[in-house]
């Protein structure tokens, strides 16, 4: 299945309707808030917020899944039902929930925070209506582990393949070498091969 993350500044209905010809399973858009302001300073690019929503209706006409996605880092977890209940408003289909990488020590998620994570996501899948949620705490902690390497791929703007967007290691470039091959590479790495319910990522920064 391919996923595309994008931050919806470069959307239009024809990007859309060939997007959904090329056989995408699912478009990615992050919001980091409803409050307009907010998105903007974090993108760091003023109107990102009104673009995001204008690619989320044109991708929503075109026919595409599409799914509102969001970091969080400690201090974040109690905004997560206020942006569900923008994602519902929106009319997606889910919202994502990623544990962001820390810059600092105090930016790390606590047990106790991650533990709500994992409530909300118990309780508002077991609700029917509205957007579902999918948090990497939970799929990435006790149900599958790190997916990176396992369950999936990351391929960036220019190409490189790594096992994961926060992964700095590429293991070759689709525009010279077949990402089936890619994958290979990958999986007989033996880098990926065990079940690890922390973030690499996240515990690289940390040794860092």
């Amino acid at each position: 299945m391919v996923n595309l993350f994008t931050p919806g500044l470069e959307m239009t209905p024809e990007i859309a309707v060939k997007l959904r010809e090329s056989g995408l399973y699912n478009l990615i858009i992050g919001i980091y808030s409803s409050e307009p302001a907010l998105h903007d300073k974090i993108r760091g690019i003023s109107g990102a917020h009104e673009k995001a929503l204008h690619a989320i209706r044109m991708a929503q006409e075109a026919g595409l899944m599409v799914t509102m996605a969001c970091q969080v880092k400690s201090g974040d977890v109690d905004r997560i039902p206020e942006l569900y209940n923008f994602a519902a408003s929106v009319g997606v289909q889910e919202l994502s929930i990623w544990e962001g990488i820390p810059l600092t020590a105090e930016e790390q998620l606590t047990q106790i925070e991650r533990e709500k994570i994992i409530e909300l996501y118990r309780s508002i899948n077991s609700t029917p209506g509205g957007p579902r949620l999918f948090a990497s705490t939970y799929f990435e902690g006790q149900m599958l582990g790190c997916m990176a390497g396992r369950r999936w791929l990351h391929v960036g703007v220019d190409g490189n393949v790594r096992a994961c967007p926060y992964l700095e290691k590429s293991y070759g470039n689709v525009f010279d070498i077949p990402i089936k091959d890619i994958w290979k590479t990958i999986r007989s790495s033996g880098e990926y091969d065990d079940f690890d319910c922390n973030c690499p990522a996240q515990r690289a920064f940390i040794n860092y």
